[in-house]
């Protein structure tokens, strides 16, 4: 009886430290899964200055702007685009994507589309830029305030999303272009003072792309001196300036005319106005923080100084080498 009661004992022992031995090892397990799962995941920094752990060459993704799906097709990650919201429509083949909604979004349409990752601009609020994270999901937002900044975001989706030798490739294709602009307008003497309309009333003031397109042309921004980005101003503002040149964009954002310019009260003392010195400008490549950015400063630039760019420039910027 007493050898039964010890070899009793030295089975429970045994049995005790098996089963030690397999926590340890499952934990070991577990542990190894959790740092490989965090090690596909990767930090950065988005436009919001949140540090964002994102995941290594997302397969699902969603954007919430039309300037951060024009950079995903750019980049030629058309078939990972599972949702775009329903302003995005360049490149044509943006308005075949599903559609989530516009800056309200629908966020159930979302997550029915399981995205491992958001791409926003600042138009998407922070609440519902809360709510979907709160509901599991990552979301990045790219709202560039410079053409610097635009150029920058590309890098960085680039980056997130394993295509960094394409993103280099443009980048640097549209630095080219923006240094042969600035080349030749950064010595010019003569800057026109320029008054540049996304909508009526609404121009771009210091910090703001728009800004950077004017001095980028050879020109100077009459709502340089403004206290917001993109103030509303006034039309005796305008006429105090008397810009040298109006700029207006046109599109599905505004019905704005020539002839609604000329009209307004005082500007016909406006010698933009005297001389016929009143443009338009498509609102899509002006307002977007895009690749097509480089196509509104060529546009502005030759509108500002036509005597330094004689012939209007047409780069078909979508027809880059390779991602055609």
């Amino acid at each position: 009886m007493r050898g039964d009661t010890m070899n009793e004992e030295k089975r429970n022992h045994m049995f005790t430290t098996v089963v030690a031995l397999l926590i340890v090892l499952m934990c070991g397990c577990i542990s190894g899964f959790d740092e490989n799962r965090e090690a596909e995941k990767r930090s950065i920094v988005d436009d919001l200055g949140r540090t964002v752990f994102v995941p290594d060459n997302p397969q699902r993704i969603l954007s919430l702007a039309p300037s951060v799906t024009e950079i995903l097709f750019i980049l030629g990650l058309e078939n990972q685009i599972v949702g775009v919201d329903d302003n995005s429509d360049y490149p044509e083949a943006a308005k075949d994507k599903e559609k989530v909604g516009g800056w309200i979004p629908d966020e159930e349409r979302i997550m029915a589309l399981r995205p491992d990752l958001v791409l926003v601009s600042d138009m998407t609020s922070q609440a519902i830029i809360s709510s979907l994270e709160d509901r599991g999901l990552i979301v990045v937002c790219l709202a560039p305030k410079t053409v610097e900044g635009v150029i920058q975001n590309i890098r960085l989706v680039g980056l997130i999303t394993g295509k960094e030798d394409a993103a280099q490739m443009i980048a640097e294709g549209l630095e080219q272009r923006i240094e042969a602009i600035t080349s030749v307008t950064a010595s010019q003497l003569y800057r026109p003072s320029v008054y540049l309309e996304y909508y009526p009333y609404w121009t771009f003031g210091p910090g703001s792309f728009g800004n950077d397109l004017i001095v980028m042309a050879g020109g100077i921004n009459i709502a340089a001196d403004t206290a917001t980005e993109y103030p509303n101003i006034s039309g005796e503002y305008i006429v105090g300036k008397n810009p040298e040149i109006i700029i207006f964009t046109v599109g599905h954002g505004t019905t704005t005319t020539v002839d609604d310019i000329r009209d307004r009260p005082g500007f016909d003392t406006i010698d933009a106005v005297k001389n016929n010195r009143i443009h338009t400008i498509d609102d899509d490549i002006l307002s977007r923080p895009s690749p097509r950015i480089v196509d509104a400063l060529e546009q502005l630039a030759y509108i500002i100084h036509p005597e330094l760019f004689p012939q209007s420039r047409d780069m078909r910027l979508w027809c880059v080498p390779c991602l055609c």
